[in-house]
């Protein structure tokens, strides 16, 4: 085999391990569900955050821009979400590490789609109470979501009320998420917490 021929078929091998490493493996996750989920950790973390802060502000044109910039983000995280769960659902995902019992990984599993639900519950539950108001939601007042109900100021009280909770869940529940990661890094110490950091070599 020439040197040529060589150089190229290790450069295909790189690449080709690299491209891989974009997708989800059963021992790690990939570069892209990674990226979704340190991206959508931050933009919840900003969002609960933003909307604490809205809460607070008397009313007037500096709320109403606030709450434009929140129902704006709650957009881009539900579309994230979406595409999220979607990579999710077509690619491999890692499993549990040795000695994981089927009572821990059930729990595991109910604990990665509870997050999901309430993900996606939240900017949801956002974007009703906005439109039972009376109040459009849009991206940046550029892209309008479409209308799913009328104003409706009795469902706007109960979608607000579960707005206002659902955050609260869905803290306490990234909370658990994170101490059970810390859990297996440093008292099991079976490497789960290092399937989701960006790396150079793994």
């Amino acid at each position: 085999m020439s040197e040529a021929t060589s150089t190229t078929k290790a450069i295909n091998l790189e690449f080709g391990s690299k491209a891989m490493a974009m997708k989800n493996s059963e021992s790690h996750y990939g570069v892209i569900a990674k990226g979704f989920h340190w991206l959508l950790f931050l933009m919840f973390t900003f969002s609960v955050i933003g909307g604490n802060f809205l809460a607070s502000l008397p009313k007037g044109a500096e709320k109403l821009e606030a709450a434009g910039m929140h129902k704006s983000f709650g957009l881009i995280i539900l579309t994230l979400v979406l595409m999220r769960l979607a990579w999710r659902l077509i690619n491999t995902t890692p499993k549990h590490p040795g000695g994981t019992s089927p009572a821990q990984a059930a729990l595991a599993s109910t604990m990665h789609w509870g997050l999901y639900v309430l993900m996606l519950a939240q900017p949801i539950a956002g974007i009703l109470m906005s439109q039972a108001f009376g109040a459009p939601a849009s991206l940046f007042g550029v892209i309008e979501f479409p209308t799913l109900i009328e104003k409706n100021m009795e469902l706007a009280k109960v979608f607000k009320a579960a707005h206002g909770y659902i955050w609260i869940v869905l803290v306490v529940a990234v909370f658990g998420h994170v101490g059970a990661a810390l859990h297996h890094h440093f008292i099991k110490k079976n490497g789960i917490l290092n399937r989701m950091v960006f790396k150079t070599k793994e």
